[in-house]
């Protein structure tokens, strides 16, 4: 009832007032650890090549100008296949990423920045999307990155679970309040003295891949 209520109450700040809140979690990178990886899915990394072939697919919310843009700034996907076909992925950024609306987010030198995480709900529940996170670790080992980190609305309570089951934790919020006449962003303490920032920039080249929900 409560979740319910929140959802609600946030979801029409947003739409009507233009304000959004989130909450950031963040990882150690830990290759060593143990992780039981979901049967008959493989993890990997998809090349350019590969990610702009499953553009093709709408219900995989992907665009081909902003898939090439994501890869012009270093960024990295990671896919979950089953029998060949792509049926999960998640985003990581070094430097730069987009959010929403000319929104973007600068990351921290010693961090990595997950975004955009998708898996198709005939496969949602079986730990896909917690199973792609942490094949990002021997990704991103001897990288000269620390951790990860994330952040997810307050409302998103999938994707504050499937954060969670990774063994991510609460760092703080994070938030911006946008009109058409302004923009302001918000954090608290904890997430500053990390480094993570939203911030207002024109995006390039078909702007952010967009938004879809963790699993």
């Amino acid at each position: 009832m409560l979740r319910t209520a929140h959802a609600v109450v946030m979801h029409q700040l947003g739409r009507r007032g233009g304000l959004h809140v989130f909450r950031v979690f963040r990882r150690k990178l830990d290759p060593s650890a143990p992780w039981h990886f979901p049967a008959q899915y493989d993890f990997g990394v998809l090349t350019e090549a590969e990610t702009l072939a499953e553009c093709r697919d709408p219900a995989l919310g992907l665009s081909e100008g902003a898939v090439r843009e994501a890869y012009r700034r270093r960024g990295v996907c990671i896919g979950a296949r089953k029998a060949g076909a792509l049926v999960g992925y998640v985003w990581f950024a070094f430097e730069t990423a987009p959010h929403l609306h000319s929104v973007w987010v600068k990351v921290p030198t010693h961090a990595i920045y997950r975004y955009k995480a998708f898996v198709r709900p005939a496969h949602r529940g079986k730990g896909i999307a917690p199973a792609l996170y942490r094949f990002a670790d021997r990704v991103f080992h001897g990288q000269g990155r620390e951790e990860f980190v994330n952040c997810i609305a307050t409302h998103n309570f999938a994707s504050i679970t499937a954060s969670q089951r990774s063994g991510a934790c609460t760092l703080g919020y994070l938030g911006y309040w946008q009109t058409d006449t302004g923009f302001r962003s918000f954090h608290s303490g904890a997430v500053r003295r990390f480094g993570l920032r939203f911030y207002l920039a024109s995006p390039r080249n078909g702007g952010p891949i967009g938004r879809t929900r963790d699993s």
